[in-house]
């Protein structure tokens, strides 16, 4: 035997490498120890029939004649028989990229250099020899070298490395499927270093700024330190952290900070380094790790800019109420304006804050006469004009406060609140500004549709929204339609669901509305809004015109009485933010404020300001089933903020609750297919399914599932596509990433135990269905497998073999055993009840499938089975 081995548990350097050396020598089998990494483990899983290896477990013969060890030299990093068969085996040839660990290195001819990944030592032979190697090893390679170089930005990476890539991309290698596999695993001399790092942790204060320093020191260099950092700075969560690491008688130092007050760029420059302001690095011919921690934070001072300042943020000048004004006139000035709090003032001075949540209960018990600094808060929590933005957040959240007053001199100057630090914390300007439009400011419009009221909706639709109008005028309240339903009138799609906003009073329309047409009013009155329910099933949904602010990203927004204008301003896409008029002097007026019509006509897909996908990220699920459904095309700059979004990690501040709802409403879209695979181009799908790897098989697998799901909801009468999907997203995923994902998406524990079962025997299963085995075979393998079970394994199957599955399941819904049960069984034959009973029954109706009995030959049937058994155990003479 001769075998091909890595080191244990390997990554992709390793097991690529395997595979590389199996093209120099073809008849060695590649041998894998421990459990592959997790991307390398859902690789194989894509890949396994391609990719063929044992284990040791597999291994019954010691007897090696040859051995090729790759990606490591120590003989303690494999696996507990390869050790054994090392000390036996004649040949040995060594292929490793790591320097030399002489206590443990194996005998052999050795092949180790120092260059950033083994599998390019190997790929520069394939390429000598001419060697030839398809795509998918081509991808599998250069996942190998990205990953181990990480992704070539490693100080370990050489020309060498540089020439392999190029090769493996003249060879077909994959980027997009690079990119899903991409992880950064430390290797083990970097785990080490990690140890000793975070052994070595101090904080530091410099100019306010607190600064977290780390050393380590080894006397050989460790390549990717810049990963062995950034894990390091994920552990600690520290905002700003330096790292001084000795290696001989140079030391690297290596920074990183999430602050915007700190340049790290600036530091590294001026001591002979480079990077920008969040990551910077420089290496100095110093050993004395005291000396150069001194000289860092010194030079720290220089590039430290407390960056956003109170003033620059805070709300000016600042609506005040004060102490002698009585409550019922502080709680008019609150409804005008919409504030939900306010400074007190008494002589020119500050003397306390108070809340609309505080009026409120006042004004319930009849205190709207009392003076206002009777229920204010007079413990008073103030920042003055020049606190940095990172001291105002962090005392809004030690105090648990909304609004903070800003002081400058002892006079007050502004307020802030948290919905002004949440903008600057997102915002690209530095000084204070409203949530910039991605719309052109310039392309209002104001045109009136009537016309395409009269003519493109019927007639009973038309007189209601006439009659609408005219309950607002009764009450003077302007009155309009909104949303999906203008923008489907405008493109020529049905659509009569009837959203009312109103401005000033919705709920008093919705009340005034409801007596006039006898209908079932239902108040929301949280929300400012209200539904109708008229007696021929039409329900007219009513609210408020308000705006929303939120007072942390991805949280549901708080509304306030507003103007119709910042009511569609709140709302998600400029298609969906337009309303038409409908009192009745105005009646039919299109109130386009955004450029809504022209992108409509454009076919875009646009959003409204640059935080609609910080306030939800529920929008990007939207943006892309919007854009799939009508064949738009998602316009340049959303697509950045949706990505950008993304990447911060907003969708994971999402409950999984709200995730799934619009999940589900993608996967009902005809073209839900095409959406899957629009969110993927936007990173959804692995934010949201951590594990989840978009890739051309799994694609693959998912057309052939929306291919048989048609006929599957006609014959099934109900399909939960969701669940469907989930079978192929998580085939892959182990026990606990599994249950993570049960947990935030409220999954059944029905179908995690059929996705375990259904893991198991896929393969075989599609393979007895592929080969048209009988009826009964295919029965016995999928008795409770659920309709959603029966899409996963079409899923599998070509056109050809889901029309047998479908074949199947319809001579499964109309067998029937029509002679005989189980008490006619007992009867006829004098059996009791038992557990033969069952396996007669079920043999019986197995031959029915298969066609091999008719209803008349049922009892016959099974009196030959009943002889067969007797026989069969007869003593043999």
């Amino acid at each position: 035997m001769k075998l091909i081995v890595g080191h244990k548990n390997p990554d992709f350097d390793c097991f690529a490498s395997c595979v590389a050396a199996q093209k120099l020598y073809p008849d060695h089998v590649v041998l894998i120890s421990g459990v592959p990494q997790q991307n390398l483990s859902q690789f194989l899983g894509i890949y396994e029939e391609k990719y063929n290896y044992i284990t040791e477990s597999d291994l019954t013969d010691e007897n090696v004649e040859s051995l090729i060890v790759v990606d490591t030299a120590s003989s303690d990093r494999l696996g507990q028989k390869v050790q054994k068969i090392v000390e036996k085996v004649a040949r040995i040839v060594i292929y490793d990229h790591h320097p030399e660990i002489k206590e443990q290195t194996i005998r052999g001819e050795k092949r180790i250099e120092n260059i950033g990944a083994t599998v390019t030592l190997l790929i520069e032979e394939i390429m000598k020899r001419n060697i030839e190697i398809d795509s998918i090893d081509a991808t599998l390679f250069a996942i190998a070298i990205y990953e181990d170089t990480g992704s070539l930005l490693y100080t370990s990476t050489t020309l060498r490395d540089l020439d392999a890539v190029k090769f493996l991309l003249q060879k077909g290698a994959n980027l997009s499927e690079i990119a899903e596999y991409i992880r950064y695993d430390l290797s083990f001399e970097q785990k080490q270093l990690l140890e000793q790092l975070l052994s070595n942790v101090e904080s530091h204060q410099v100019d306010g700024l607190t600064v977290h320093v780390a050393s380590a020191e080894t006397e050989k260099f460790i390549g990717g330190l810049g990963a062995v950092v950034s894990k390091l700075w994920n552990l600690e969560n520290v905002e700003t952290l330096v790292c001084i690491v000795r290696t001989g008688k140079k030391s690297h130092v290596i920074m990183r900070t999430s602050s915007n007050e700190v340049d790290l760029g600036g530091v590294a420059n001026e001591l002979g380094g480079g990077g920008h302001r969040k990551a910077a690095s420089f290496t100095v011919n110093e050993s004395n790790i005291s000396s150069i921690k001194k000289i860092v934070l010194e030079t720290l001072k220089r590039y430290v800019n407390r960056g956003v300042l109170a003033k620059d943020i805070m709300s000016s000048p600042v609506r005040v109420v004060y102490s002698d004004m009585t409550i019922g006139e502080v709680n008019k000035i609150m409804e005008r304006t919409g504030h939900n709090g306010l400074p007190v003032i008494e002589g020119n001075r500050l003397v306390g804050i108070v809340t609309k949540k505080a009026v409120d209960k006042a004004m319930n018990h009849g205190m709207q006469d009392h003076p206002v600094k009777a229920i204010m808060s007079s413990k008073l929590i103030v920042v003055d004009a020049n606190t940095p933005l990172s001291k105002v957040r962090q005392i809004m959240v030690e105090n648990d406060i909304g609004r903070i007053p800003v002081l400058e001199n002892g006079i007050l100057v502004g307020i802030i609140t948290r919905t002004d630090v949440m903008r600057s914390s997102f915002a690209d300007a530095v000084k204070k500004a409203p949530r910039k439009a991605v719309f052109e400011e310039d392309q209002q419009q104001f045109v009136n549709v009537r016309d395409l009221l009269i003519s493109r909706l019927p007639k009973k639709a038309c007189d209601l929204l006439r009659l609408l109008g005219r309950f607002g005028d009764e009450l003077n309240l302007p009155t309009y339609i909104v949303g999906g339903f203008v923008r489907d009138l405008l493109m020529g799609n049905p659509n009569l669901d009837l959203d009312i906003v109103v401005e000033r009073d919705g709920l008093a329309f919705a009340e005034h509305a409801a007596r006039k047409l006898d209908a079932t009013l239902v108040k929301h009155e949280k929300f400012l809004t209200a539904s109708l329910f008229l007696k021929d099933g039409t329900r007219i949904d009513v609210a408020t015109a308000r705006t929303e602010y939120y007072e942390a990203p991805t949280e549901l927004p708080q509304v306030e009485v507003s103007t119709i204008k910042k009511d569609l301003y709140r709302r998600d896409f400029t298609i969906n933010a337009m309303a038409i008029k409908l009192n009745q002097k105005d009646f039919g007026l299109l109130l386009d404020f955004f450029g809504a019509k022209k992108d409509l006509e454009n076919k875009i897909v646009r959003c409204l300001h640059t935080l609609s996908f910080v306030e939800d990220p529920t929008r990007i699920l939207r943006a892309v089933r919007f854009e799939t459904r009508f064949s738009f095309r998602i316009e340049e700059r959303t697509s950045q903020l949706m990505l950008e979004a993304t990447r911060q990690g907003y969708l994971e501040k999402v409950s999984g609750q709200r995730l799934r709802q619009e999940f589900e409403k993608i996967l009902e879209e005809i073209k839900w297919l095409a959406a899957l695979k629009r969110l993927s181009d936007f990173e959804v799908i692995k934010r949201m399914f951590p594990g989840v790897f978009y890739t051309l098989t799994m694609e693959q697998k998912l057309r052939s599932l929306a291919d048989f799901l048609p006929w599957a909801e006609e014959f099934f009468g109900k399909i939960e596509r969701f669940y469907a999907v989930m079978f192929v997203f998580l085939e892959y995923h182990g026990d606990t990433a599994i249950e993570e994902i049960k947990a935030r998406y409220c999954l059944s524990s029905k179908f995690v135990d059929e996705l375990k079962l259904l893991k198991k025997m896929i393969v075989p299963l599609s393979k007895v269905i592929s080969n048209k085995l009988n009826f009964s075979d295919i029965h016995k393998m999928t008795k409770g497998i659920s309709p959603e079970g029966f899409c996963y394994i079409a899923a599998y199957l070509d056109p050809e073999s889901q029309e047998y599955l479908k074949q199947f399941l319809i001579r499964q819904r109309e067998t029937k055993l029509k002679h005989v049960d189980g008490r006619v069984i007992a009867q006829n034959f004098g059996l009791k009840p038992s557990k033969l009973i069952g396996e007669l029954l079920e043999e019986v109706y197995c031959a029915k499938l298969d066609g091999s009995i008719g209803d008349e030959q049922e009892m016959q049937f099974v009196e030959k089975k009943l002889k067969d058994l007797v026989s069969s155990k007869a003593p043999a003479r």
